[in-house]
């Protein structure tokens, strides 16, 4: 059977700085998940728990108090509204969240490529593609080794634009296929969820190519996927729904590959 396009995992609301659209609230993301048939949404906004020290200089408004502000979620008969949050890790690769913490999120986004945050997630400006990629294979290597509940944990947009912005394709063409390999079985024994929210519809085939591989290569391990629009504004949930639409069926996914929560 097909992967049904029944949820969205990854969803920011106003509480994440980088959200700049005051309609973006839990309400309009609700709406959201009612017009487009969803049964599950996630809301996982930026998240550095005050509890976890770090030399990275992280924004205190990213607090629990401040993704704890959202509750109570807005409830609906149809549709189940999680608690989430994306958490980073720094450049020495501590995780964002406290042990403590793991058990009030029904989610937890992890984003290993976050490379573009210098002085936070690495240490210094990441300027060539060999550089980027080879943060790109520590960060994941090293989150798979920490001691986490990896049955709520996501691996984020691992083909997104920010992990060399404009070169990403050069980046993601040094990553060799063993070390993908490599990786994505540890995700599948591990039981990690791994992020779908790649855009091809504009890109040339080279590109679907390069961007899709780390994905054709994640599930022949085993892994399983879900979707997440990484929405920040609700003009962007518009089209969320055709994306992953789009994705499902380059990857020819079956509902035997979807992680679940």
């Amino acid at each position: 059977m097909r992967y049904i396009a029944d949820h969205d995992f990854h969803i920011h609301s106003t509480v994440s700085l980088c959200c700049h659209d005051n309609n973006q609230t839990p309400e309009t993301i609700l709406n959201y998940a009612k017009e487009n048939g969803l049964r599950k949404i996630c809301l996982t906004n930026h998240f550095w728990d005050e509890k976890v020290k770090s030399e990275a200089e992280w924004c205190d408004e990213h607090n629990f108090e401040a993704v704890s502000s959202v509750l109570p979620l807005p409830a609906s008969e149809n549709i189940e509204f999680l608690f989430g949050c994306e958490t980073d890790m720094d450049f020495n690769n501590v995780l964002g969240i406290s042990e403590e913490r793991y058990d009030v999120f029904d989610f937890i986004i992890v984003a290993t490529t976050h490379l573009h945050l210098s002085g936070n997630t690495v240490k210094n400006q990441i300027s060539t593609p060999g550089e980027a990629a080879f943060h790109w294979l520590d960060k994941i290597e090293n989150l798979l080794s920490k001691d986490l509940p990896f049955n709520k944990i996501g691996i984020a947009h691992l083909t997104t634009g920010h992990i060399l912005k404009g070169r990403t394709d050069e980046v993601l063409s040094l990553i060799s296929d063993s070390s993908l390999y490599t990786v994505f079985k540890e995700c599948s024994r591990k039981g990690a969820g791994i992020e779908l929210n790649v855009k091809t519809t504009d890109m040339t085939d080279r590109q679907k190519e390069l961007f899709l591989r780390p994905y054709y290569i994640a599930k022949e391990c085993g892994c399983k996927f879900y979707l997440g629009s990484d929405s920040h504004k609700a003009s962007a949930l518009a089209c969320a729904k055709e994306n992953f639409e789009d994705v499902i069926t380059k990857l020819n996914l079956k509902e035997e590959d979807k992680f679940t929560l």
